[in-house]
């Protein structure tokens, strides 16, 4: 720009300085004698015309690569803008990965926590359940589950000693398993009815009465599959929990044995033996 300048300059005093042959050579035509001064001048002027043109045309050179410059910066200056928005998402996406990444780990504690914490309160659950309805309190005053669910006692001396070290009998193992699942029925926030298929059959007759008081007969609504060989309806137990249950049925199949072609008749008693 600087250079188109200076030339817009010599122009400019060019034309001044033609301006001014032009009125000498008027004045020279008038005199013959400063006729062959005026060829000179004439002479000049046609080399200045030259040079105002070739000038004129640098000028329209430079204009053109002016143009040309503004074009080329204005594509560097939108592929500046792109590059830097590439940059601003490529920061923003590292940014969210690592506060996802925070997010996840500590929510991995949170459930690791959360998990220790309910399986103390399952274990708390099971082991008081366990120990009340075997009677067993004067040997163990508590239960544990580690982080893999294997089953430790806590004696009243304070030792740990495995499940296998001490209860082996399927009753015992039962028992552990009915308590579990109440463990859950109390801590879970919705409490569904709860079905139980013959729960008391491997059990001795002191501990099936403990496992109906403590488990199945505590208020929350019970639905038990039972034989007349678990609970007698004959017997000391029936006549005890009769006042405790709602509803009693029978179930009387008709049909050839072994086949699946039969029929069940169901009758508002227990095995003959009304509420």
């Amino acid at each position: 720009m600087r250079d188109l300048a200076e030339m817009c300059i010599s122009i400019e005093r060019m034309d001044a300085e033609l301006r001014e042959l032009d009125q000498k050579l008027k004045q020279m035509q008038q005199n013959t004698a400063a006729f062959k001064r005026g060829t000179e001048l004439h002479q000049k002027r046609g080399e200045l015309i030259a040079n105002r043109e070739q000038i004129t045309k640098r000028l329209a050179e430079i204009s053109a690569e002016v143009s040309r410059l503004d074009v080329e910066l204005g594509e560097l200056k939108r592929q500046e803008t792109n590059q830097r928005e590439i940059v601003e998402k490529a920061e923003k996406g590292q940014s969210l990965a690592s506060l996802a990444a925070r997010y996840r780990e500590a929510a991995g504690e949170i459930r690791s926590r959360a998990a220790i914490r309910m399986r103390k309160k399952i274990s708390e659950h099971v082991g008081e359940l366990w120990s009340e309805i075997t009677e067993r309190k004067r040997e163990f005053k508590g239960m544990e589950f580690d982080s893999h669910w294997q089953c430790l006692l806590i004696r009243c001396d304070g030792k740990r000693v495995t499940w296998e070290e001490t209860n082996t009998s399927a009753g015992q193992r039962q028992v552990r398993m009915l308590a579990f699942y109440e463990a859950l029925r109390r801590l879970a926030k919705l409490v569904p009815p709860l079905v139980v298929d013959t729960p008391l059959a491997r059990l001795d007759k002191e501990v099936r009465a403990n496992v109906l008081d403590q488990l199945y007969l505590s208020g929350h609504q019970s639905i038990i599959l039972t034989t007349n060989s678990e609970v007698d309806p004959e017997g000391p137990l029936f006549k005890r929990i009769g006042d405790r249950l709602a509803r009693v049925y029978t179930l009387h199949p008709h049909g050839k044995p072994g086949s699946t072609d039969y029929e069940v008749r169901i009758t508002n008693d227990y095995f003959g033996h009304d509420l």
